[in-house]
């Protein structure tokens, strides 16, 4: 199975706001459950240390040691995950696709058991700007195509300054 790049392919999804992305929350069938993707940055976190933005939701992922950065490519550095270059980037590498499929048919199994139907979940990276907002992306559209899951998404590191390491 292959993601497609662009947002005019997954349809019901449409950008939400500035930082969000939002899928049809009605699922065909009109079933109950809902999914709230959040990405963020490790890097933007310690000042969070007390509250983290993991903290209480129902899934916690972190894609740091799982995909290679596309900020050591320089001409990728400035860019973020909503741009086709970084989008094809991450998921191109070995074992993204089969991830991201398997972690939306985690978070669908979720749905059933969460109280009342909303299943929280976190995922980041390191600056919270490109690998974070591919994966967010990419569950929101799988969760809708292959679950009939309406997701919204909210990046909330990708509108801050690209950390420098």
């Amino acid at each position: 199975m292959t993601i497609p790049f662009d947002f005019a392919s997954w349809p019901h999804l449409a950008p939400y706001g500035r930082f969000g992305l939002l899928g049809d929350t009605a699922p065909p069938g009109g079933g109950p459950g809902r999914v709230m993707i959040t990405s963020f940055g490790h890097l933007h976190d310690p000042a969070r240390r007390y509250r983290p933005v993991t903290a209480h939701r129902h899934l916690a992922l972190d894609v740091r040691t799982l995909f290679t950065d596309p900020y050591l490519k320089p001409e990728m550095r400035e860019l973020t995950g909503r741009d086709d270059p970084v989008r094809a980037n991450v998921l191109a590498q070995p074992g993204a696709i089969p991830y991201v499929i398997a972690q939306a048919d985690a978070i669908a199994a979720l749905v059933p058991a969460a109280d009342p139907g909303l299943v929280d979940i976190a995922i980041g990276c390191a600056g919270g700007r490109h690998r974070s907002v591919v994966i967010a992306d990419a569950l929101a559209a799988l969760l809708l195509e292959r679950h009939g899951l309406g997701a919204e998404v909210f990046h909330r590191d990708i509108h801050r300054p690209v950390v420098r390491r």
